[in-house]
């Protein structure tokens, strides 16, 4: 039985102090309890402290007996455990999702983790690429979940790494597994549900392998040729310089739509991006110096070599403790330039004080190493 990836490498990558927790999401099904069982003996051999947490949504009446078995398994291997528990649930599937990356980023920032594997399979992938395909995706995007990215919740996720090390392992080679060492897991009666787009897909593809192969082909060919965009795609965020009131230059950089939504993300200090076909649209329109649009929570004005990029001042600013609209954090020895020494593309949205530093270009500098991680060859365990 192997990793889907080169495991020491990831964490090596995401995670190299050795003292700090490398975090698991284990909800109980297969997929999750196969990661905890590799993640465990992986972590016994390195020498690493596994922080499991487990999400209760509260939809189903068996959440939390299924969270406290989950629990006791992780306790019996020696690991630390804690439940989160959805205290608003609503039974939409994105809302759930947004819901169970906020709770586990806010418990990871609390506890020092500063990376979280999950248990999604190279199923999972080629579903989500055919989902993505009948809602009209033609994008790279369709590529499914990458190896790497930034937890999708801003800013309870800043610099905490979303790995999922099984992408390239196969549910059912998984699940051989977790038989082989008489281990069972828990099975979710939504995983069956007809109602939602993704069970129909499954059982589809359950009934035509033929068609799962030729998906699967597709969806890893996807894969190398998003995996050579987002390298070079990388390289040009690289290229973009922060100042320290929060403006954006993307100076010489390559200019693509995904550079733009990628800095309208950053500038509304949110994990939200504008809505598709507006960028490519401003990359047309706006196009002679001076000229400026705001859009997704983000102004952009025209340079003669690119963008400036700021905050919209028209959105809601809101300080919470040592953070100031998931773009600056409370620091005392810094002194912002401020009202008339700023830009006018940030005045109006600048923290109350000087004292507050940028973390927009860690931001960046954190989704250029995530779109960098190549596809890592799986190694035998």
């Amino acid at each position: 039985m192997h990793f889907g990836a080169d495991f020491d490498a990831l964490i090596a990558r995401f995670s190299p102090n050795s003292t700090k927790p490398v975090a698991l999401a284990v909800s109980g099904g297969s997929d999750s309890i196969a990661l905890l069982w590799l993640a465990h003996k992986w972590a016994r051999h390195r020498g690493r402290q596994l922080l499991v947490l487990t999400v209760d949504h509260q939809l189903r009446a068996a959440s939390a007996s299924e969270a406290m078995d989950v629990a006791q398994l992780v306790e019996t291997l020696g690991h630390q455990h804690q439940t989160l528990v959805w205290r608003a649930p609503n039974p939409s599937q994105n809302a759930a999702r947004h819901a169970r990356y906020g709770l586990m980023a806010t418990y990871l920032q609390e506890n020092g983790a500063d990376c979280l594997l999950t248990g999604h399979t190279f199923d999972d992938v080629v579903e989500t690429a055919i989902l993505r395909r009948r809602r009209g995706v033609r994008s790279a995007s369709i590529a499914g979940p990458s190896l790497a990215a930034v937890v999708p919740a801003w800013p309870a996720g800043r610099s905490i790494t979303l790995l999922r090390p099984l992408i390239h392992s196969s549910r059912s080679e998984l699940r051989a597994h977790l038989r082989a060492q008489n281990s069972g897991w828990a099975d979710d009666p939504s995983n069956e549900n007809l109602k939602y787009e993704r069970v129909r897909v499954r059982q589809f593809l359950a009934r035509h392998p033929a068609l799962f192969q030729i998906a699967s082909n597709f969806v890893m060919r996807v894969q190398r040729q998003r995996a050579e965009a987002q390298s070079q795609l990388a390289l040009e965020i690289l290229k973009v310089s922060v100042h320290g009131d929060g403006l954006m230059d993307t100076g010489p950089a390559q200019l693509s739509s995904q550079l733009l939504t990628l800095l309208a993300r950053c500038a509304s200090g949110t994990s939200d991006d504008p809505r598709g076909g507006a960028v490519a649209q401003l990359l047309e329109t706006v196009n002679a110096p001076g000229m400026r649009q705001t859009l997704g929570g983000a102004w952009f004005q025209k340079t003669a070599t690119g963008y400036l990029v700021g905050r919209d001042p028209g959105s809601s600013l809101a300080a919470k403790s040592d953070l100031f609209d998931g773009r600056f954090e409370r620091a005392l020895e810094v002194e912002l330039p401020m009202n008339g020494a700023m830009s006018f593309l940030v005045r109006q949205s600048a923290p109350p004080d000087p004292h507050w530093r940028e973390i927009i270009s860690e931001r960046l500098e954190h989704l250029a190493l995530c779109y960098q991680t190549p596809l890592l060859t799986p190694v035998q365990r």
